[in-house]
């Protein structure tokens, strides 16, 4: 069009025009350079800490199961979800934060620690049902989690950064891990035996609880992204391009296995000391240890960031896009699972007393983004004033008609209806 030939023939116009050609054409090149397979999700798992994913769910990077049935999974902006029917249904729960949760991990069934961005650490003491904040005393992105029981954790992230607690979680310290690299992943054979990989090839030991850390030669300068270990002896390590690290002596010796994949790999898990999986942008399997590994039968959508299994035929991949895939055969194949919409959950009220036509907020889930036809009542009476309204908080006015005492509040949307929480309405 004449004006905006006009406007690019201007010099100043021309020379932003050669700026951002330039721009793109450096954006191009870069692209092109990525090595092949690499994934766009791989390097948001350790370069930013933002939220992306379709439908509006959130990107997910790490899952735990303690049996067939009960799992969760973590990822961006404070997702939690859980599932008691091995992954047939999954819904949100409350986490409390906003922080980009990298891992999760149970040391039974009702004690259970996530861990993400600027030291966050959450905890929960009744399988998932809600979640608490607990102080890590760092600022560190910690991007690993692993527990031997119920009171032993560890903690690691960026900067070298390695957090243990000997209480469930009470008090976290700082250990010296002789690190200032990316640590990204650690694993807990008992209370004294662990490893952590990260950037280079970096791989650290304990021998006792963490009081001392070592480097270990991995013979590698791959970045590590995951580590797992069935014993004491026997260990798997996994990383970009498809390197996958294995150890049958605690890690006094690394050799590199043959994966057959080029793919970045970004998880492993084994049962034992022969069946394990690793995922990333492709998902591998083996039974013999990792001497040979297979690719399943699995329509690839999207990059994998986590994956557990509870025995040797039920397992679970979690990864971009919010992205769940089950297997209940060992991994010959793979079926994606569906998050669905579930109904609300309320975690709390405050106050949890107050007069009519005071505000109350209502934290949980699944609450929709907006109200639309989605309602609180108190008792037998709806609320007719309502602040605002999101997925996780509601903030609305105790109805006039309410009546004196204690009631019930709940909230209702087209999933169905919450659980109830005690309110008490006073004079």
């Amino acid at each position: 069009m004449p004006q905006s030939a006009t406007l690019i023939g201007r010099p100043a116009t021309r020379r932003r025009a050669h700026m951002l050609l330039g721009l793109a054409l450096i954006l191009l090149t870069l692209a092109l350079a990525l090595p092949a397979g690499a994934s766009a999700f791989r390097f948001r798992c350790g370069a930013t800490w933002g939220t992306q994913g379709s439908a509006g769910a959130a990107d997910l990077f790490g899952d735990a199961f303690i049996d067939a049935t009960h799992g969760w999974a973590v990822g961006d902006a404070g997702a939690v979800l859980a599932t008691t029917d091995g992954g047939a249904t999954w819904s949100k729960r409350s986490s409390g934060t906003t922080a980009n949760l990298r891992a999760v991990a149970f040391g039974d069934a009702t004690h259970g620690w996530a861990v993400g961005s600027s030291g966050a650490i959450l905890a929960t003491t009744d399988g998932g049902a809600t979640w608490d904040v607990q102080s890590s005393g760092s600022n560190s992105h910690l991007q690993g989690v692993a527990f031997s029981d119920a009171t032993h954790g560890w903690a690691v992230g960026f900067g070298g950064a390695i957090l243990a607690t000997t209480d469930g979680g009470a008090t976290w310290s700082t250990q010296a891990s002789g690190s200032g690299g990316k640590l990204k992943a650690v694993a807990f054979s008992d209370a004294t035996h662990g490893w952590a990989v990260g950037d280079a090839g970096a791989i650290l030991v304990t021998t006792d609880g963490g009081a001392t850390w070592s480097t270990q030669a991995s013979g590698s300068s791959t970045n590590l992204w995951g580590v797992t270990f069935s014993d004491a002896s026997h260990g798997w390590a996994v990383g970009d391009e498809g390197a996958v690290l294995a150890t049958t002596d605690g890690g006094a010796n690394w050799i590199a296995q043959t994966s057959g994949s080029s793919a970045n790999l970004l998880a492993v898990t084994f049962i034992d000391a022969s069946h394990g999986w690793a995922v990333g942008d492709d998902i591998l399997a083996t039974n013999d240890g990792g001497a040979t590994w297979s690719r399943p039968k699995w329509a690839r959508s999207t990059s994998l960031a986590g994956v557990a299994f509870s025995d040797a035929t039920h397992g679970w991949a979690v990864g971009n896009g919010g992205a769940i895939f089950a297997t209940t055969d060992g991994g010959a194949a793979w079926t994606r699972q569906n998050q669905g919409t579930s109904a609300p959950v309320i975690a709390k009220l405050k106050p949890a007393f107050g007069k009519r036509g005071a505000t109350v907020t209502i934290s949980g889930t699944d609450f929709g983004a907006a109200q639309d036809a989605g309602a609180v009542k108190f008792g037998a009476a709806k609320c007719t004033m309502y602040v605002s309204w999101s997925d996780t908080q509601i903030k609305c006015r105790a109805p006039a008609q309410a009546k004196l005492g204690k009631v019930s509040v709940t909230v209702t949307t087209a999933a169905g209806t919450s659980n109830r929480v005690s309110f008490t309405v006073k004079k």
